[in-house]
């Protein structure tokens, strides 16, 4: 008769389990990231078009957009006063998406620890939108995507962001004393986040929402970038 499996042996089991789960997990998201989907159309000129950026710092990619269009005026809806850095003559605005610990504690790499990554891989958690207002249009490299994009783009690309923020009386609510300078905020947002729905996820999702090359899963941010290298 089989002797019975101690603890110890069991406990090894589950975390032999737990690796090969993720490792394919990371595999399967690494084969999705290069199905592009989306793609419609896009303009052949600059006129009547609208430039925006994708960016990425290597953990988060956001969202950049004019501040002000014949569409929108961003500082109507995310006002200039709580932001004591900026002013009305910064030209863009980014936007992005993700667990609210998370974007708190982990502006960089080099500050994640494993409790916060534990808890927003394994856990839903109340998400935060990560506004900063930009002083000029930036300079584009690998890491700062421009992309032109017509006007039905982009209003599509402004209701999806839109629709990301928590509002209480018709104003976005503020997460007051959390941004990392004095031009840039946290504000409550609507969703949990959970992996693998992370702040990527979000912004490849926007991409998707205004019919623009997208990857058909994007987790981490190299699957959001790269269709735009």
């Amino acid at each position: 008769m089989p002797a019975k499996p101690t603890i110890k042996q069991l406990f090894k089991g589950m975390l032999r389990a737990f690796g090969i789960t993720m490792l394919l997990s990371v595999a399967i998201a690494f084969i999705l990231s290069f199905i592009p989907v989306g793609a419609g159309t896009t303009p052949t000129t600059q006129q009547d078009s609208v430039q925006i950026y994708l960016t990425s710092n290597g953990i988060h990619t956001d969202l950049v957009l004019p501040v002000k269009t014949d569409y929108i005026d961003w500082r109507n809806k995310v006002p200039l006063h709580h932001f004591a850095g900026a002013d009305s003559s910064f030209t863009h605005i980014g936007f992005g998406w993700g667990d609210r610990a998370f974007y708190m504690q982990t502006p960089e790499w080099s500050d994640l620890t494993l409790k916060v990554a534990l808890d927003a891989i394994f856990w839903p958690s109340p998400s935060a939108m990560h506004v900063e207002y930009i002083r000029r249009p930036l300079t584009p490299n690998k890491h700062q995507r421009p992309i032109w994009v017509t006007p039905e783009q982009y209003t599509q690309l402004v209701n999806y962001i839109s629709g990301s923020f928590q509002t209480q009386n018709n104003q976005v609510m503020l997460i007051e004393g959390k941004g990392y300078s004095s031009t840039d905020n946290f504000y409550e947002a609507r969703e949990k986040f959970y992996f693998p729905k992370t702040c990527n996820y979000w912004v490849n999702n926007g991409l998707k929402a205004a019919n623009l090359r997208a990857a058909f899963f994007a987790p981490l941010p190299f699957a959001v970038m790269r269709h735009y290298r």
